[in-house]
């Protein structure tokens, strides 16, 4: 019981944390620094990871230019991004009923904000196109993995950081002017149309979803994944501690500690190794301990014991082991419980 609570409160804690919304938890940085032979599987939960969606840069003919709509230019633009801002342009017009005025100035800020891309596609292009050859590199070498040297993996890691580096540094200005697309058209609104409350933020790419709620705030695929984490750590954590579906609880919490496991495994061959601050671990870590005593209690009915799994027991438990009992004509089966 007492191994049930403890595991249950830190499960339990660990959710709670990540729901308040000051902590600003996300699942990205986790998962985005996996190492280990199960790497690339959480990579791939992870939308355009590398940036060749967000990033990638088209030319696009006849655009009229903003101080002059007579002349007619050819530009570099961000077909991702400017495709979210042109979606979200048309939402906002419909959802707010935009009068002609209204309307005008919203197209206004997008022509604006189009040519702020242009301007940044022109500017950045070439490190862009640079980016993608290193990052081809990056992947050719790993995957041959000819060179198991010390030194070589934390090259590779060390490469890697940084390439996502440039791609957050890019993809994060282009966002931020999203953002602050977002924000002009608000300010377009009157006090009328603000009561109908705010569209969701702009999504990009593949990390959209298909089914939203705004009541869970769930917007995109990165929204999903937190909060499956943080409420599956909450449910898991506080079944336990009250004793509810304890052995179901606990094998959650174990499957997650899997997972965790996976992400950052302790193993000596694998680089980065385990900070000295966060402890010293072979093989055997917390996470592994923890993963243990979860399975343990698998295996025990420890939510019986100042638990609701006693109440569950005998409202239901008894009776579908007792017909379980009378069909295989084995009363020992569930001891002493009569068919």
């Amino acid at each position: 019981m007492l191994l049930r609570i403890t595991v249950g409160w830190h499960f339990f804690y660990e959710g709670c944390w990540k729901v308040d919304s000051k902590n600003e938890f996300s699942a990205i940085p986790f998962l985005g620094l996996a190492k280990g032979p199960a790497a690339v599987l959480f990579y791939d939960m992870l939308p355009d990871l590398d940036g060749k969606t967000r990033l990638m840069i088209q030319e696009k003919k006849d655009v009229p230019d903003l101080n002059d709509p007579k002349r007619m230019r050819t530009v570099k633009y961000f077909p991702t991004f400017e495709q979210g801002w042109v979606v979200f342009h048309d939402q906002f017009v419909k959802k707010y009923n935009l009068d002609k005025d209204q309307e005008t100035e919203a197209d206004k800020l997008l022509a604006r904000y189009k040519w702020s891309a242009y301007n940044y596609a022109a500017e950045i292009e070439k490190e862009v196109e640079g980016y993608k050859e290193g990052y081809d590199r990056y992947i050719k070498n790993v995957a041959e993995g000819a060179n198991e040297a010390e030194h070589q993996k934390k090259r590779n890691w060390d490469e890697m950081l940084k390439l996502r580096g440039e791609v957050n540094k890019w993809s994060g200005e282009l966002s931020g002017y999203g953002s602050d697309f977002q924000m002009q058209l608000w300010y377009l609104l009157t006090p009328k149309q603000m009561e109908l409350g705010k569209l969701p933020a702009i999504v990009y790419g593949n990390n959209k979803i298909f089914v939203t709620s705004s009541f869970l705030n769930i917007n995109s695929w990165v929204d999903f994944l937190n909060f499956a984490v943080t409420w599956g750590l909450t449910a898991i954590g506080f079944c336990l501690i009250v004793g509810l579906c304890s052995r179901l609880a606990a094998l959650g919490g174990a499957a997650f500690l899997v997972a965790v496991l996976l992400t950052q495994p302790p193993w000596p061959d694998i680089w980065p190794h385990v900070h000295p601050e966060v402890g010293h671990a072979m093989i055997v870590d917390k996470n592994f301990v923890e993963m243990i005593a979860c399975l343990v209690l698998v295996l025990l009915p420890a939510g019986r014991w100042a638990g609701f799994d006693c109440y569950l027991w005998k409202l239901f438990g008894k009776k579908i082991c007792a017909k379980y009992c009378k069909q295989i004509g084995d009363a020992e089966t569930c001891g002493d419980v009569k068919p």
